[in-house]
């Protein structure tokens, strides 16, 4: 089940959070992009009425950007983000928040983005690196010319 709009509290400690640079990586891309849309491409995904409240798919998206940027593994990637301040806040973790389990991460990638196409989402993060002027809009044309060797004998 999909819990929308969710007041989230913060703790105590999230004043730690302050000691994030703000040139920091994670706080550039969160600054940039609005993930939020990703909630609602994959609502259709969430029974709207049962069931347990299921995790935030945008906070499931910003683990696997975490997960490919750092190249780590879910395994990894879920250790470091019990320890790094920077990664629970990019995710909107509290520090004391539990972290989704592992396997919670494998059935985001395999069954929730299943059937969607990573261009979708892609598309989008794209255009809006546009509208902010990070990326520079041309209707170019590129055509890939590698040439492969195939086996081509008949017998």
């Amino acid at each position: 089940m999909l819990v929308k709009n969710v007041f989230r509290q913060n703790s105590f400690y999230t004043a730690l959070y302050q000691m994030i640079p703000d040139n920091h990586i994670l706080k550039q891309i969160d600054s940039a992009i609005d993930l939020s849309f990703v909630n609602d491409l994959l609502a259709d995904r969430y029974c709207k009425n049962f069931g347990r409240p299921a995790k935030e798919p945008e906070m499931m998206l910003r683990i696997q950007i975490l997960k490919y940027l750092y190249n780590l593994s879910d395994e990894q990637l879920k250790q470091d983000l019990s320890v790094n301040l920077a990664y629970k806040w990019f995710v909107g973790l509290n520090p004391e928040d539990p972290l989704p389990e592992t396997s919670l991460l494998t059935k985001f990638r395999t069954q929730r983005l299943k059937d969607i196409s990573m261009d979708a989402i892609i598309t989008e993060i794209v255009g809006q690196c546009v509208e902010r002027g990070l990326i520079k809009s041309s209707n170019g044309i590129v055509i890939d010319t590698t040439h492969i060797e195939a086996n081509t004998i008949k017998t």
